[in-house]
């Protein structure tokens, strides 16, 4: 019986939690040269990139090694504050981010998640104004910092 109410458990908690889908964009350029490319790029429209983090620099300092692996954490009011209005709890999620990493056959991949697989855990419909702009955000900017 305490099985039967284990798995229950753990399928409740499961079914509430959205998975969201991954979008992985093949860059032609190395991964400093793609990270670069996403500043100039959110910049260029007006947002704001708020900080990067280099898992290779810090993975280094702890005399670990691995390969080029950036996070860019960036990201609008005027489109965010759209979307915590109706689901506070999209605030986990922003502001955007975009990985950049270079696999074991040295391709540099920009990776992110798709707000609409994720807004629904938060409230949002898929299609929300606001949700549908991150997403369209992200499309052109990992086109502009791969070189698509």
């Amino acid at each position: 019986m305490k099985t039967l109410i284990a798995l229950a458990l753990i399928a409740t908690t499961f079914a509430g939690t959205a998975m969201a889908e991954r979008i992985n964009v093949a860059s032609n350029a190395n991964v400093d040269r793609s990270v670069q490319r996403l500043i100039d790029a959110v910049e260029g429209a007006g947002a704001h990139v708020f900080t990067k983090v280099d898992f290779a620099r810090g993975s280094a300092s702890v005399g670990e090694a691995l390969r080029p692996t950036t996070v860019v954490i960036f990201g609008s009011p005027k489109i965010g504050a759209k979307a915590l209005q109706q689901g506070q709890t999209m605030a986990l999620n922003l502001p955007l981010r975009m990985l950049f990493f270079e696999d074991a056959n040295g391709q540099t991949w920009a990776v992110y998640d798709d707000p609409t697989t994720i807004a629904p855990s938060h409230g949002l419909a898929a299609d929300h104004p606001a949700v549908l702009a991150m997403r369209g955000a992200l499309e052109k900017l990992s086109a502009a910092a791969t070189g698509e």
